[in-house]
């Protein structure tokens, strides 16, 4: 298995002689994965739009299941997520989601209650600090509700809608709907996260880098990871594996289409053979 040992240098900017459309996107989870592992300030700082704060009020950030980098991304302990504990104290889960896999909700919600499930024996459930999850995603998770950046957490069923409890959080950053963002999503740089991951091409890598240094050095680092052929390697790796299992929804999803169908067909056909019969009847016939 083939590793590597990988110093980023922050801003620089061999990057910017490159033109023309990126090789591999920042929405590619290998590559979104390895680059906040190895530059720890620009985790800082995503953390820091996430919260609306100040990257100052960040003093750590953890990894607490670092990759080895040139590592299969098939290997079974391999997890595209970022668990960090956050100051020291809070746990967060850092996603990117590429597309609507078949029961992410489902999914979001098992990751969110495992992360939760952390206390020691002899811990206080009052002192816990809750497990706040994160998900960058290029689609829209709910249709009728559409927006850039919502957070949920265990509310009352009634139209008050009061909070049980705030120690489970998850939160989805719908990066298809930046024309729903708030003030405070500009403010605080989260928009240009967004548009760093869902950019295409180096151009508007650059167009960001030039208004915005943190994006500046996240371009830098990344850049650097892209660099590396076995890093370049296991994103192919990811990018072939996202096709196959894109490929394979689609035609489970026409089979399902297919078989929705003949039942609507089958149907239709007792629903004539029955009023067929029902004439003959009425007509003294025996049918």
């Amino acid at each position: 298995m083939n590793k590597l040992t990988l110093t980023i240098i922050p801003f620089k900017d061999g990057w910017k002689q490159k033109e023309g459309p990126l090789d591999f996107k920042m929405r590619n989870d290998y590559l979104f994965r390895a680059f906040l592992q190895c530059d720890n300030e620009s985790l800082k700082a995503l953390i820091a739009s996430l919260l609306y704060v100040d990257v100052s009020e960040i003093t750590s950030a953890e990894i607490t299941n670092p990759i080895i980098l040139g590592a299969s991304a098939d290997d079974k302990e391999i997890r595209m997520d970022i668990h960090v504990i956050l100051n020291k104290q809070q746990p967060i889960d850092i996603e990117m989601q590429t597309y609507n896999r078949a029961g992410w909700k489902e999914r979001s919600v098992l990751y969110a209650c495992r992360g939760y499930d952390s206390l020691k024996h002899g811990d206080l459930y009052k002192e816990h600090p809750g497990f706040w999850q994160v998900a960058f995603c290029d689609y829209t998770l709910f249709k009728e509700y559409p927006a850039f950046n919502a957070s949920y957490m265990l509310t009352s069923t009634d139209d008050r809608h009061y909070i049980y409890s705030e120690k489970i959080k998850l939160t989805n950053i719908d990066m298809t709907k930046i024309d729903l963002a708030t003030e405070n999503d500009v403010r605080y740089g989260l928009v240009n996260w967004a548009k760093l991951f869902m950019s295409e091409t180096w151009e508007d890598l650059k167009m960001l880098a030039e208004k915005d240094k943190t994006i500046e050095r996240a371009v830098s680092s990344a850049w650097q990871m892209t660099e590396e052929e076995v890093i370049r390697e296991r994103m192919r790796n990811r990018e072939e594996g996202e096709m196959m299992w894109r490929s394979m929804e689609e035609e489970l999803a026409k089979k399902d289409a297919l078989l929705t169908e003949a039942k609507r067909t089958n149907s239709e056909k007792d629903a004539l053979i029955n009023k067929l019969t029902e004439k003959l009847k009425s007509a003294g016939l025996d049918p």
